[in-house]
C-alpha cells in the first residue's frame, strides 16, 4: 500500500510593516488628532495605512485606508509628483480617491469622498519619509521581475 505524503507548502513572502516617524506638524481631521507615526503594512497584495496617535481618549480607529497594490503604486507616483512639481495631484481609481494639495507649510491629503473627507496634513519636513515608505512597501509586494 502506498503512503500518501503531503506536498510542501510553497514559500510566500512574510508581510512587512514600514513605520514612518512624523513631526509635530502632522494632523488628522475630522478626528482632530495629532499623528506621531504612520505605518504601511502589507497583507498579501493589499497595503494598510494606519496612524499612531500620541493621545486617543476618543478611541479613534487607526486605519486611514487600505489600498490594492496597483492603487498603492499610483498613490506613490502621485505623491512624488506633488512634491517635485509643487502642485496639486489627484490619485483616483475604482478603489481610491485622494487629492494631494500643496499648501504653504506642507501637504494636505483629502482621502475619500469629498463630501465627508478624511484630511491628513503632513509637513514638508516629513513628506519625503512618507514617499520613501510607500515606495518601499510597493516594491516589496510587486511581483519579482525576470532577469
Amino acid at each position: 500500500m502506498a503512503e500518501l505524503q503531503s506536498l510542501p507548502r510553497p514559500k510566500t513572502k512574510p508581510d512587512i510593516i514600514v513605520k514612518v516617524d512624523l513631526d509635530e506638524r502632522a494632523f488628522l481631521f475630522p478626528a482632530g488628532k495629532m499623528i506621531s507615526q504612520i505605518s504601511f503594512a502589507t497583507e498579501g497584495r493589499m497595503v494598510h495605512i494606519d496612524a499612531v496617535f500620541p493621545f486617543n481618549e476618543a478611541r479613534t480607529p487607526p486605519r486611514l485606508l487600505t489600498l490594492s497594490a496597483e492603487d498603492a503604486d499610483e498613490l506613490a507616483r502621485r505623491l512624488v509628483d506633488a512634491v517635485y512639481q509643487a502642485r496639486t495631484q489627484l490619485a483616483m481609481s475604482d478603489g481610491m480617491r485622494i487629492a494631494i494639495n500643496v499648501i504653504a507649510n506642507g501637504y494636505h491629503l483629502q482621502i475619500g469622498d469629498m463630501t465627508e473627507p478624511t484630511d491628513l496634513y503632513l509637513s514638508t519636513g516629513c513628506i519625503w519619509r512618507v514617499c520613501q515608505a510607500i515606495l518601499r512597501v510597493t516594491d516589496y509586494i510587486r511581483p519579482v521581475e525576470a532577469n
